[in-house]
């Protein structure tokens, strides 16, 4: 059992910081470091910021725009989540995965989307009789729409998209979450 308050970003990017800031002593080399996973307003952005990150990557929230090349009912599987609905599921390559629970992963805890070739062999570790399923079928599937041969990777904060909305939109939100923040802890936002 792994205990996830171990690897919040929250503990882990002083530590990396840290570390980085050490080597960059050491040979003069100055290293960003980019902070990803959980992070989906501008308020994570300042929080995790003020950590000493240089920089943040997040996923989720540019599903649902418009600009995304994702399929609309893809999107709308986010907006149509809620925080249950979000789970860590098993990929056949041996790696831990987040995903929104639908039909395909029923079906795949049931045992009955168990392939029976491997028209691709595309990742090594992927043993077809032992997988529970295709990964890179389920992947494609998902992509253009069809969630009951696929399902929907995301982040831990999938389930807060609410609406499709333009990058420019969501830029925008981030923007003003973030000065929001700054202006909360008495420090002025330089976007």
């Amino acid at each position: 059992q792994i205990d996830n308050a171990d690897y919040s970003l929250e503990r882990i990017v002083p530590e990396v910081v840290s570390e980085v800031g050490r080597y960059e002593e050491l040979y003069g080399r100055r290293i960003p470091v980019i902070a990803a996973g959980g992070l989906y307003t501008g308020e994570d952005i300042y929080r995790i910021m003020r950590l000493g990150a240089t920089g943040v990557q997040l996923g989720s929230k540019f599903v649902t725009t418009e600009e995304c090349d994702a399929s609309p009912t893809f999107k709308q599987t986010y907006i149509d989540s809620s925080k249950d609905d979000i789970e860590i599921i098993a990929s056949p390559v041996g790696m831990p995965g987040r995903a929104i629970g639908g039909e395909f992963i029923r079906r795949v805890k049931e045992g009955l989307m168990r392939p029976k070739k491997c028209p691709f062999h595309c990742i090594k570790t992927c043993d077809y009789t032992k997988s529970p399923y295709c990964i890179i079928m389920a992947l494609y599937n998902a992509a253009k729409g069809n969630l009951s041969k696929g399902y929907a990777f995301c982040g831990a904060n999938a389930y807060m998209s609410k609406k499709i909305t333009s990058v420019r939109e969501t830029i925008e939100s981030l923007k003003s979450e973030f000065a929001a923040a700054c202006r909360r802890n008495g420090q002025t936002a330089v976007l």
